[in-house]
């Protein structure tokens, strides 16, 4: 579709997306009932991604945030029912 605009190529549009530092940072609660804590994971791809599927599936994961080019942005983590 052609809206009388010209369109930047793929590679130059991409360039303009924050890289993931490969960092995450989480509010965790180490028992039912206490106060969530603070903490960081940095690691290789590999083991980044595995950490990242572990803390989406956690119950006690309350909130979770990203590190792109030095800056934390929040991801909201919608409680999910166990089957």
């Amino acid at each position: 579709m052609d809206n009388g605009k010209t369109q930047k190529p793929l590679v130059e549009r991409a360039s303009t997306i924050p890289q993931l530092d490969l960092a995450f940072g989480y509010y965790w609660v180490p028992q039912p009932g206490a106060k969530a804590e603070w903490h960081t994971f940095v690691g290789q791809p590999d083991i980044f991604r595995r950490a990242l599927a572990d803390a989406l599936l956690n119950g006690r994961m309350q909130r979770l945030y990203f590190a792109a080019d030095g800056v934390w942005v929040e991801l909201p983590i919608p409680q999910l029912k166990t089957l």
